[in-house]
Order: C-alpha cells, then sequence, then structure tokens
C-alpha cells in the first residue's frame, strides 16, 4: 500500500466521506482535495514545526503541491506548486518527502530529463508562506536513476539520503546553513537489493530517516531480490559527522523501507514483512538497542497495511496502521485506520483503537503530533486499483 499507482477518485467527494469514527475524541474526517488524482507520499507528507503544520502530496500529472495550517489542521492555506513537469523535466515523481523545524521548511523531489535523474528541494524560510527555486542536491547520468528520497532537521542541520541505483551507494547530505549549501555526497553504506525481482534497475535501499539533536538515524535494506532480506541501521550521534557501521535490527523477509522518527532518546519505527503482517521497531536510547514487536496480522477476510509514526521529547508516541477487508469488484475496499499510543517511547503501547471505520482505498497514512493533539493524512480511494484517490485527515485534540 505505501505505493499508490496514481490518484484520481472518481465518486462525488464530500467532506464527511467516511463512516463515523468510533472514537468520539477523533474529528471526521475532512477532505484536503477534491480533484479526484491527489495522493500523501508514504510516511513523508506531513511535518509539524514552530506552531504549523506542513502537509505535502502529488497528482497525477507531476504536480507537487504544498498546504499549510496554523491550527492544528482544521484549515489549510491554499495550495503551492513546488514542482511539475516542464520542457526540460518532463517527468516529476510523485513522491515527495518534507520536513519542518522552526520556520525551516525543505521538500525534496525527484525529477528526469532526457538523459538524466535529479534530486532538488525546494526550501522556505518562513513557514510555507513563501518558497526559494529549486536546488539541485543529486544528478546521476543513466537510466537507473535516482532512488527514493528522505529528509530530516534537526539543531544539527538539514539532511538528506537517496540511494545511488547505479552503484547501490547509500547517499547523506549535510546541509549546516539551512538548505542554501550541502556537504559533499557521504556514503554511509551500500545495498544491493531491488525491489522489482531480476532487474538491477531497481536497485534501492528504500531508506528511513529520521534526525532530532545530534543524533541521526539511516535504516534501509542492504539485500534481496523482490523481498528485502532484512532491515539494517545507521547511526551518528555527532551531527552527521561521522557514522557507526551499520547493524541489522530485523532479519526477516520484509518490503523494507521503514519509517522513522526521533525525539530526545527515543527513536520509533514502521515497517510490513512480506507475510503481511506489520511491525514497530523502538529505542530509548538513542538507538543502542533496538527492539521490534508485532501490531497486526492479516486475516482470512482482511489485510493490514503500515502506516507511519511520530514521538516527542517525553516519549510520546503514535502508531497508525490500516485492516481493510478483500477487494472482490471494481470498488475499493473499505478499511479502519487504526492508532496504538505509548507514554514511554513504545516500551509499552496501549491496545489498537479505530480513529476512522469504513474508509474506502486506504493507502499512505501520516502521522504527525501537534502542539495540541495528533493529525492524520491519507488516501482514500474509490477503486480496487488504488488509481482514483484524494487526501483526506483526521484530528484528535
Amino acid at each position: 500500500m505505501r505505493h499508490l499507482a496514481a490518484a484520481a477518485f472518481a465518486i462525488v467527494a464530500s467532506l464527511m466521506l467516511v463512516a463515523p469514527v468510533a472514537a468520539a475524541s477523533w474529528t471526521g474526517p475532512t477532505m484536503i482535495t477534491q480533484t479526484h488524482d491527489a495522493f500523501p507520499s508514504y510516511a513523508r507528507s506531513l511535518a509539524v514545526a514552530g506552531g504549523r503544520v506542513h502537509l505535502v502530496d502529488s497528482r497525477l500529472n507531476g504536480q507537487i503541491e504544498y498546504r499549510g495550517s496554523t491550527d492544528d489542521g482544521r484549515h489549510w492555506s491554499s495550495p503551492v506548486v513546488l514542482a511539475q513537469p516542464d520542457a526540460r523535466f518532463t517527468s516529476v515523481l510523485g513522491d515527495p518527502a518534507i520536513a519542518a523545524r522552526g520556520s525551516l521548511v525543505i521538500v525534496a523531489y525527484r525529477a528526469h530529463d532526457a538523459t538524466a535523474a535529479y534530486l532538488f528541494i525546494r526550501r522556505s524560510t518562513d513557514g510555507g508562506k513563501t518558497w526559494g527555486g529549486p536546488r539541485q542536491v543529486a544528478r546521476v547520468v543513466t537510466d537507473r536513476r535516482i532512488g527514493e528520497q528522505s529528509v530530516a532537521i534537526s539543531s544539527a542541520g538539514v539532511f538528506i539520503v537517496w540511494t545511488n541505483r547505479v552503484t547501490g551507494d547509500i547517499d547523506l547530505r549535510r546541509s549546516t546553513d539551512g538548505g542554501r549549501h550541502f556537504s559533499a555526497v557521504r556514503r554511509i553504506g551500500t545495498t544491493t537489493y531491488t525491489f522489482s525481482p531480476g532487474d538491477p534497475t531497481f536497485t534501492d535501499g528504500l531508506i528511513g530517516l529520521a534526525a532530532t539533536g545530534d543524533d541521526v538515524y539511516l535504516a534501509w535494506t542492504p539485500s534481496g531480490d523482490g523481498p528485502a532480506d532484512s532491515i539494517v541501521l545507521s547511526r551518528s550521534s555527532d551531527g552527521g559527522s561521522s557514522f557507526r557501521s551499520a547493524k541489522t535490527i530485523f532479519d526477516r523477509p520484509t518490503y523494507g523501507w521503514p519509517s522513522l522518527g526521533a525525539a530526545g532518546a527515543f527513536l520509533v519505527g514502521e515497517f510490513q514483512a512480506t507475510d503481511g503482517s506489520v511491525w514497530f521497531l523502538h529505542s530509548s536510547d538513542r538507538g543502542r538497542h533496538v527492539g521490534t514487536r508485532q501490531l497486526a496480522d492479516p486475516t482470512t477476510g482482511s489485510t493490514v497495511f503500515e502506516g507511519s509514526v511520530a514521538v516527542d521529547g517525553h516519549g510520546g508516541t503514535l502508531v497508525s496502521y490500516s485492516r481493510s477487508g478483500i477487494a472482490t469488484s471494481t470498488a475499493a475496499a473499505l478499511g479502519d485506520i487504526l492508532v496504538r499510543r505509548s507514554d514511554d517511547g513504545g516500551d509499552h503501547l496501549s491496545h489498537a483503537t479505530v480513529a476512522a471505520s469504513g474508509v474506502p482505498g486506504l493507502g499512505n497514512i501520516g502521522t504527525a503530533l501537534t502542539d495540541h493533539g495528533q493529525l492524520l493524512a491519507f488516501a482514500t480511494c474509490s477503486d480496487a486499483a488504488l488509481t482514483m484517490c484524494d487526501v483526506a485527515t483526521l484530528r484528535r485534540n
């Protein structure tokens, strides 16, 4: 479910698209888009900083849009187009990543011209009100292109990571001046994993990234052909100046691409195993020891899909995922958005509660802790192929 094929939602969009929530503390879902061709990125669509919430989504035509909220997601600004295909960059990939700290907001995205692949950022220094032009972070001249990117911001700087699909390198660049300039490319590790079996064109570590203070965390898949053989973690405790050797934190087949969140001494994450089960990872000692636990299993009549995670410096943790029926026709399966909470960084998790029920075609849930509550952003689609979608949000104060 992490890769929604596209997004176009042909049913009539209304502000209350799904059934009433099971937990009274969660608001009814609110539609953010009604264009029927919009979807959020997996685990990278929401950022919270400076009393403002930031949301980025993509369109079928390659357009990337930004919206901001100053009231915890009750209301959103008009969309700002940050990227779209043009005469030179004929392809803009629909998987942007966003991060924020204070008034600094960074959106990272990939684009192609006739001969090369590029990784760009757009930068705002006023909380998303205005945006600078595109800045190139990476360029690869090959059909293999650039792998999935992630971005994070902490007091130590702006961090952007991706996979060079030609070399298999897990690459990182760091900026200490708010994204105006970046250090040279640094290789943190390597991967031979290809998510399309037998096709090295799709070599990709599917990197998860999080940063807080001087602690920086990268998790990726080092090997596999189709299924990912394992997930490894490398961490820095000196603001990205050096990284420890990667260690295995999960040694069973997965789909890779863990979502990560970090604050204070806490690191949390989520990923999905190839048997369909959803898993949670957590550490309360800055990644020195990482525990994993299973969150949910599929059943004969339902499937579960990973959502994403959020954590604060006191260990307050929110984990989201979904459970849906199995689609048997051209209509999208209906599903529930589930959340679990923790007050100690994930050492102890609450039982799952339903944030919204009866959501058609659930996908790509973004999770955030706001100044006054919790926020989820997700795709909801009308067709079984998940090609007709819009973006909606849920709030809990």
